[in-house]
């Protein structure tokens, strides 16, 4: 199964990671590939077998969903994004990542 976490850097998305490694499968099925996104770089778990790869860049950046989808990943999951204090305080910065980031990657 190929996994693709964007937000991998955050909280939530190292705690799945983590998890993710301790049990080496999802849903039943063996994690055989993680790709790991983040606007920072996102650190490579210790997965002997799995093929993980870390990406850095804004989702919202032209063309960068595609190349992330490109490895046709089985599940995503889908962290990335500015939280509202932040969001709040730079609205064009919330909207373009929680919004726009998340449109492109349902577009892609």
């Amino acid at each position: 199964m190929r996994v693709l976490i964007t937000g991998a850097a955050g909280m939530v998305g190292r705690k799945l990671i983590a998890r993710l490694a301790k049990d080496g499968q999802l849903r039943g099925r063996k994690i055989s590939a993680l790709e790991l996104h983040d606007i920072v770089a996102p650190e490579a778990p210790a997965m002997p077998g799995v093929d993980v790869s870390l990406h850095t860049g804004d989702l919202a950046a032209p063309g960068a969903t595609a190349s992330l989808l490109a490895a046709q990943p089985d599940v995503i999951f889908h962290l990335a994004g500015i939280v509202s204090g932040e969001a709040e305080a730079n609205f064009d910065l919330g909207y373009r990542v929680n919004l726009d980031g998340t449109r492109a990657l349902f577009d892609a």
